[in-house]
């Protein structure tokens, strides 16, 4: 029996939850449910019926108050630090192994986990052994790619029930699973229920799956958006717990498909219905169109403070992420920069020995202009490159992470993406173009040294050299301004990449339209830095 609202122990309580689109389109209008300890409840629906609506405004708040969707309610009682998900298709993090994707959440798991009786599986092996899984896909270097989807699915099952949250969010958990994996899941949920002393929310359009798991059965309607629960005095409970015949499975099977085919063939054309739109503040419509421009800062400043804290409690996370950001930003495109840096270096020195004016030697041009093309040039270009490089790849990461809902999984395990995720990554991408900026400049020496040589210029890498190592007194400023701007654009670069990689990826869209912005704004931020440093150096 389900628990009366006003009764203490719930792992979710609801009462009259609305949810319309800015627009004012309403797709839930009016949801009651309230969810006892050790419950599974199934939530059906026909596409646009709001399953995933629901899901957000329990995960994903602060983005559709964002978005401008008008959410309301007489009571939501649930606690996020406990509200555990399985999104569609596992969303394991492609950046660990399968043994790390469980561990992370062993790591991250916090005081208020659950506390049971029963023994609980203590390492990635173990969970892997409690879905059913070869324990052997725990050895390190188990790729998430090798799995196939039902093998995903359930290593997604296995990695949230470590993090030892108190009520789980499944979303269509059957996805690419066959018939009898299919039945396998059901019984997993139901055994990993009983185990843990959970509960747990299941949407699906898969009838199988919801009579084998169901205790109770919820269809969200298309008719009037509100919550219906299905056969409530006649359901017999979930039907892959023991004590069920097959005949008895089979009729129910056909009753469940019945009544939601059924609501279907009546409603599924209807469109939600209209409503007010919504108003949005001033201050709020003033916030929305400046977000682009105050991100990277917001983004830099949360860097800063998350930063040596994630490095001294979680080194071995600072570590994962800071390796796979510096591998994409810096060691795979370093012979990339190094090659087109000795050739621009060339092919400046080179044209300008040939245009320094009638009757002047070569060779006292080379000496003449000794490293300031490398001082003039090498910031700006070595940051154009490493943004249209470097940045989109790291942009394009962070952005599948959100796509895929792999972000939205590290926050139901309780790990911080901005401690996790931004800083190491932050922090990678600023050190990998200090870095580039300085093999950049290498290079245009490199390729001056070539010039040099051909003109047979002695001492030509004290000659090119100087300008950084003891530059004279009246270009000392410039060489100044370079340090300078290599500095600005470091830290600029990052925190635009990850501002805008990190922002949320409603679409595959969004991760090509974000990588396109950044290489913009960063630009720009190029282009305004060298204008207002030469003005500034000329003006001294």
């Amino acid at each position: 029996m389900a628990p009366t609202p006003n009764s203490p122990a719930h792992a979710l309580h609801v009462e009259q939850l609305r949810v319309a689109l800015p627009d004012g389109r309403v797709l839930i209008d009016g949801i009651d449910l309230t969810i006892a300890p050790g419950e599974v409840i199934v939530l059906l629906g026909g596409s646009g019926a709001g399953k995933s609506t629901f899901a957000r405004v329990l995960f994903e708040r602060d983005e559709l108050d964002a978005a401008g969707f008008q959410v309301s309610s007489d009571a939501l009682a649930i606690d996020r630090n406990q509200l555990g998900l399985v999104p569609q298709r596992g969303a394991l993090f492609d950046h660990l192994d399968i043994k790390d994707n469980i561990e992370l959440a062993l790591r991250y798991s916090d005081d208020r986990a659950v506390t049971t009786a029963h023994t609980t599986p203590i390492d990635a092996a173990a969970w892997l052994r409690s879905v059913g899984l070869d324990p052997a896909l725990a050895a390190p270097g188990t790729s998430v790619t090798s799995l196939s989807g039902g093998q995903a699915q359930r290593v997604a099952v296995a990695r949230v029930l470590a993090s030892q949250r108190k009520l789980l969010f499944l979303d269509e958990p059957s996805v690419g699973l066959d018939p009898q994996r299919v039945r396998m899941l059901a019984r997993l949920i139901r055994e990993q229920v009983k185990t843990l002393g959970i509960s747990a929310i299941v949407v699906t359009h898969d009838v199988a799956l919801a009579a084998g798991v169901a205790d109770r059965l919820f269809l969200l309607s298309l008719a009037d958006r509100k919550m219906d629960q299905l056969f409530t005095s006649e359901w017999p409970g979930a039907l892959e717990d023991p004590g069920h015949t097959d005949e008895e499975r089979g009729a129910w099977l056909v009753r469940l498909e019945a009544a939601l085919v059924d609501h279907l063939n009546e409603f599924g054309d209807r469109p939600p219905p209209k409503g007010a739109p919504s108003t949005i503040s001033v201050g709020r419509r003033i916030a929305r169109r400046l977000a682009p421009f105050t991100a990277p800062f917001v983004v830099a400043a949360l860097a800063l403070w998350f930063f040596p804290r994630q490095l001294l409690k979680h080194p071995r996370d600072f570590g994962v992420i800071a390796k796979r950001a510096l591998i994409q930003t810096l060691l795979r495109p370093l012979l990339f920069y190094g090659i087109v840096s000795t050739l621009i270096g060339y092919t400046v020195l080179f044209v300008i020995s040939k245009v320094g004016g009638a009757g002047v030697r070569p060779d006292a041009i080379l000496r003449q202009i000794g490293g300031s093309y490398v001082v003039a040039l090498a910031p700006a270009l070595s940051a154009l490159l490493f943004v249209a490089a470097s940045g989109s790849a790291t942009n394009a990461w962070l952005g599948s992470m959100g796509l895929t809902k792999q972000t939205l999984a590290l926050d139901a395990l309780g790990v911080d993406r901005r401690a996790y995720l931004w800083a190491p990554a932050w922090v990678s991408v600023g050190v990998a173009y200090l870095c580039v900026a300085t093999i950049f400049a290498l290079g245009m020496i490199a390729g001056g040294l070539l010039v040099c040589h051909s003109y047979h210029v002695p001492n030509a890498w004290d000659v090119l050299t100087s300008d950084f190592l003891d530059p004279r007194p009246e270009r000392a400023p410039y060489a100044l301004r370079a340090g300078f701007l290599v500095w600005m654009y470091a830290w600029g670069i990052a925190s635009d990449t990850v501002a805008k990689g990190g922002a949320p990826k409603p679409e595959a869209d969004s991760v090509t339209r974000a990588m396109t912005a950044s290489v913009v704004a960063c630009t720009l931020w190029v282009v305004a830095w060298e204008l207002v440093s030469v003005m500034a150096v000329l003006r001294s």
